[in-house]
């Protein structure tokens, strides 16, 4: 909070002009930078020195209040402690309350203001880089949805936020964030934080086919009693290390976890933190659990100069690990088993 007192953090620093197309999944998009974004850095740039400003301002206001509450209270326990318990216990409470409340409502709100327009207006000119997709901060998705996959850890509350729906290569697209918590007597602990990515397939299947994450022998013992589905013995040693394979019909999951999906899902693992995907394929439909260690759509710090190329970048980079799952599956192509 109190990097917004340095003298230089208001200048506005050098801002670069140009995408560098440094990855095989960035090739084309330095044309659609400055077709869709480069036009709106100066306005940001702007609004994010102004941002800055006015939370330096209200910062300095508070500190202001801190000081004139720390001599309030000194003068109210010298001089009236004695005649008023009650009352200055009541005043000192009231000045400190407000005093500490102040720095995250008060003083941030211009930041969360500036971040939010950033996601409103920049993150759907990334996404449509990979084709028609639609953005929404807030979301009535709900994993109550899925609960047939059997994916879904038993959970007491959920906060769903960044949805993004959208066609692929034909395939339609339906991604959110999702933060999934079970509560105790003593505390509310988180038993999924991650993204859920549901892709309509135009492949023809009828069974139901669950890989989920290795839970050891005595977890994975409690879910064979736990389902109808009967385990699938896949040829690859490192993957059954990482992932239980459950389905009705032996035969079709092992036309669907080809060799290829079954490498495109290790990637995954390893580029999103090393934490086990989960995932279904039901109903002509492929669900994916990927959970993940920061906010898909986080912005970029306010304290940097904002040209928009880092938050493509990484835009960029987990977009189209999810949507090689696309190219692997070739889900445009109807194939009957």
């Amino acid at each position: 909070m109190f990097k917004l007192l340095s003298k230089d953090l208001v200048k506005s620093s050098k801002i670069r002009d140009t995408f560098p197309e440094e990855k095989d999944y960035e090739i084309g998009f330095s044309d659609h930078y400055n077709k869709y974004l480069k036009d709106k850095v100066e306005r940001f740039e702007e609004n994010r020195i102004s941002t800055l400003k006015e939370a330096r301002k209200r910062l300095i206001i508070w500190l202001f209040y801190i000081f004139f509450t720390s001599f309030t209270v000194y003068f109210l326990y010298k001089n009236f402690l004695e005649l008023n318990r009650d009352i200055v216990a009541f005043t000192t409470l009231i000045l400190v309350s407000i005093g500490v409340a102040a720095p995250f409502f008060w003083i941030f709100s211009p930041i969360w203001s500036y971040e939010e327009n950033i996601k409103k207006e920049i993150f759907p000119n990334v996404l449509n880089f990979f084709g028609d997709f639609k953005y929404h901060i807030e979301t009535k998705k709900s994993v109550k949805e899925y609960y047939a996959t059997e994916l879904i850890p038993k959970h007491d509350t959920e906060i769903a936020e960044d949805h993004i729906t959208g066609t692929y290569k034909d395939i339609k697209v339906d991604l959110f964030e999702t933060k999934l918590s079970k509560d105790s007597d003593e505390n509310s602990n988180t038993v999924f934080d991650g993204i859920i990515v549901e892709l309509s397939m135009n492949k023809s299947f009828s069974g139901k086919t669950v890989v989920k994450k290795d839970f050891g022998t005595v977890g994975n013992w409690f879910i064979n009693k736990s389902t109808s589905l009967k385990k699938v013995k896949l040829e690859d040693p490192n993957f059954e290390k990482m992932f239980e394979v459950y389905s009705d019909d032996q035969v079709e999951a092992r036309y669907l976890l080809t060799v290829t999906f079954i490498e495109r899902l290790k990637e995954l693992v390893e580029n999103f933190g090393g934490k086990s995907i989960q995932c279904c394929f039901y109903n002509n439909k492929l669900l994916m659990m990927i959970p993940i260690e920061k906010d898909l759509f986080e912005t970029g710090s306010i304290y940097e100069a904002e040209d928009f190329i880092d938050d493509s970048k990484s835009l960029l980079k987990e977009l189209s690990l999810i949507f090689n799952i696309i190219d692997t599956l070739k889900l445009n192509m109807k194939i009957n088993l």
